[in-house]
């Protein structure tokens, strides 16, 4: 009896002691959504609550308001509607987003909360908006070829002793938005990766530093026109074509992500599984990437770079499964949310 009694105790003591350090805290998910309502309100940063998105910018406004934090208007230089002028604001205009959130997140298990924030115009159901792709306007978008080193042996190419680096010059788009295949292109590819977006100016840094110049992480489908990308020597164009970068659907904030080389990749065609890896495959890292083209170049914040993409691609599949109108494509990184477009015939 005695034991059960101190057993008990121990018990209550851990739950409580749980308590007061606090629960994990809420992965801040990032995005852009579109109302429907045109104008100024046609595509503005808001980030995913549960069922509901808040609106970044007038969120923040409402904080200061509501708050007592400061006068609403000081927030918009701060905090404004796009996500990637946010990103620009770097450090600054993220922990105010944070302090927003935070804010907020309690409000929406209250009805007068609610009430409140729909009033303020800070408040969407999620079934009532769009959500595009995070960055429908980044700054340029990087991606890495021959980087996981299962997928270079099934391409049968030795492993490369420096990075395959190459441009995309497609914009992306986002979950929901059809993949049109040229009828020139004869074998579009998939291909799962994750992705990162640079948040602050980063020029010759060391790879001890090199997570410290990144603002978030998402899923990316770098769809690739197999037969253009492999006449030449040149990787742009085929990776390029229009509606060839889809990303999405959230930027979650990199402090959620402690360890960008241990997340799971999955491709899905329907409901076939294709691509189904870990980021501890690939060859160079997340900080390796970063610290090795910032030797070269600086990267500006709303900077996009894909990492590259596992084993399982249709190229290296007996017969190759290349992509098909009426298919729908469902890219996953964990912890980044599933990313899914369906694919049509384009001009």
């Amino acid at each position: 009896m005695r034991k059960c009694f101190f057993s008990l105790v121990i018990v209550f003591g851990v739950i409580v002691f749980g308590l007061l350090l606090g629960s994990p805290a809420q992965a801040t998910k990032l995005v852009t959504y579109s109302s429907g309502g045109g104008g100024g309100d046609e595509a503005r940063a808001g980030a995913v609550e549960g069922n509901y998105v808040i609106d970044l910018n007038r969120g923040y406004a409402f904080y200061l308001s509501d708050s007592g934090a400061g006068s609403p208007e000081a927030g918009d230089s701060l905090v404004p509607p796009d996500l990637l002028r946010i990103l620009q604001g770097g450090d600054a205009a993220l922990e105010a987003v944070r302090q927003c959130l935070e804010y907020i997140r309690p409000m929406l298990a209250n009805p007068g909360g609610v009430r409140q924030l729909r009033a303020s115009g800070a408040l969407h159901d999620a079934g009532s908006v769009k959500l595009l792709t995070p960055l429908p306007n980044p700054h340029r978008i990087l991606a890495i070829g021959l980087n996981y080193r299962e997928h270079i042996e099934e391409v049968g190419r030795e492993m490369p002793n420096a990075l395959t680096v190459f441009a995309k010059a497609s914009m992306p788009i986002g979950p929901g938005d059809p993949i049109r295949i040229p009828k020139i292109v004869k074998q579009p590819d998939y291909e799962v990766e994750l992705a990162f977006v640079i948040g602050k100016p980063a020029s010759n840094v060391s790879k001890e530093d090199a997570l410290d110049y990144v603002a978030g992480y998402m899923t990316f489908n770098d769809v690739t026109a197999r037969a253009i990308q492999d006449r030449t020597s040149q990787w742009v164009l085929g990776k390029s074509v229009d509606t060839f970068a889809a990303a999405g659907p959230y930027l979650v904030l990199k402090d959620e992500i402690p360890d960008p080389q241990n997340l799971e990749l999955k491709t899905y065609i329907d409901d076939e599984l294709l691509q189904n890896s870990n980021t501890a495959d690939m060859l160079f890292t997340v900080a390796d990437i970063i610290a090795d083209i910032t030797q070269f170049l600086t990267l500006q914040p709303g900077t996009i770079i894909a990492t590259g993409t596992p084993s399982g691609v249709g190229s290296g599949r007996t017969p190759p499964r290349w992509l098909r109108p009426g298919d729908t494509i469902r890219v996953e990184v964990q912890g980044l949310g599933v990313l899914e477009n369906p694919v049509e015939q384009g001009d």
